[in-house]
């Protein structure tokens, strides 16, 4: 370990600006949160109201609507881990290109298998969230699927920011394999006009997600490299990284303490 790896342990571990950030993570985090419940909760009330609840559809479109608020939340929660999952194989992939020279003959020879191997363990990391650091109960398998889509598209975002305004150019070939993955969900060797139709129904429903992802991770990250606590030195996608595990570990906290289910 260099000195310049020592620095950057000890700048991220410094409990103080880390405790500072993470409060700032929390705050963004209740913001997005108090958008989504009141939105959720207003859209319940209306629809609660055009219920019979002596009809027995009716009575079953109840307890879905009830549950309405959980899933929008829950979604969330899943773009924000599966895109922290991708996040960091994509540091991975970036510190062994960039820090790692004595590994270039292998790497060069093979990154498109390992950045294929790294993008098949982010949706392990994905589900490992999902199931040990919050349990999302209210989301169906598509409906995650549906929100991993989204994720793609909102890491296709990331890199082309760091590509065009920080002129990076090592992230043509990832921005590149990124659009692919995300144009194949739509359109594969046995895609139906109807699978097209979900997919497209899927992307529109959590685009609304996607927006207050990128709101308010813009805002952590602008935060974090306007006090220095994120540094660009160490790699712009290396810190988009770091202020992804700490909305994490945001999401984390609002989960343990249940606020969520006073609150909803």
């Amino acid at each position: 370990m260099n000195n310049l790896d020592k620095y950057y342990i000890q700048h991220y571990f410094n409990w103080k600006n880390a405790g500072q950030f993470l409060l700032v993570a929390f705050v963004g985090l209740a913001a997005v949160l108090a958008i989504i419940v009141s939105i959720a909760k207003a859209e319940r009330s209306r629809a609660i109201q055009n219920l019979d609840l002596e009809n027995r559809e009716d009575r079953r479109a109840y307890k879905h609507i009830r549950k309405r608020p959980y899933m929008i939340i829950e979604s969330f929660y899943e773009m924000v881990f599966s895109s922290t999952s991708i996040l960091t194989f994509l540091a991975l992939y970036y510190i062994i290109d960039e820090k790692m020279p004595e590994v270039a003959t292998i790497w060069h020879k093979y990154q498109d298998v390992f950045l294929l191997l790294f993008i098949c363990l982010s949706v392990f990391m994905t589900a490992w969230l999902d199931m040990i650091l919050v349990k999302l109960t209210h989301l169906t398998p598509e409906q995650k699927g549906g929100v991993r889509l989204v994720s793609t598209i909102y890491v296709v975002v990331i890199l082309l920011y760091i590509r065009f305004i920080y002129e990076d150019t090592n992230y043509n070939e990832l921005i590149m394999y990124f659009i692919t993955l995300a144009v194949g969900r739509f359109i594969f060797f046995d895609f139906t006009v109807k699978d097209f139709q979900n997919l497209c129904h899927q992307v529109a429903q959590n685009l609304p997600l996607l927006v207050l992802m990128l709101v308010y991770s813009g805002l952590v990250c602008w935060y974090g490299f306007h006090v220095q606590f994120l540094l660009k030195s160490n790699g712009v996608i290396i810190s988009v990284l770091i202020a992804h595990i700490f909305m994490d570990l945001s999401i984390f906290v609002v989960d343990k303490t249940r606020i969520m289910k006073a609150v909803v």
